[in-house]
């Protein structure tokens, strides 16, 4: 698997998305991923979702052209918010 295969759904979601703005809740990352995200997204949600692209699902949104912009409370709303670039 190519690095940032795993998250290639979410990519293909961010490309054909035509707003600047799109804010998901982890669950409908998990929907479209059509996997479960790893623990590290909710408990070093800082880290996970930075927009470092030798992480491999950062791969995914900045290859859409997109950034993490806002990681809500991971504990409560488990949300992620991409800006376009």
């Amino acid at each position: 698997m190519a690095k940032g295969d795993k998250y290639i759904g979410l990519k293909r979601y961010l490309q054909s998305s035509t707003a600047p703005i799109v804010t998901l809740s982890f669950n409908d990352i998990e929907q479209i991923i059509g996997n479960i995200l790893p623990k590290s997204a909710y408990v070093h949600a800082e880290v996970w979702w930075a927009n470092d692209y030798t992480h491999s699902q950062a791969i995914a949104w900045i290859d859409a052209g997109y950034e993490t912009d806002y990681v809500t409370d991971t504990y409560k709303d488990e949300k992620i918010t991409f800006v376009k670039r």
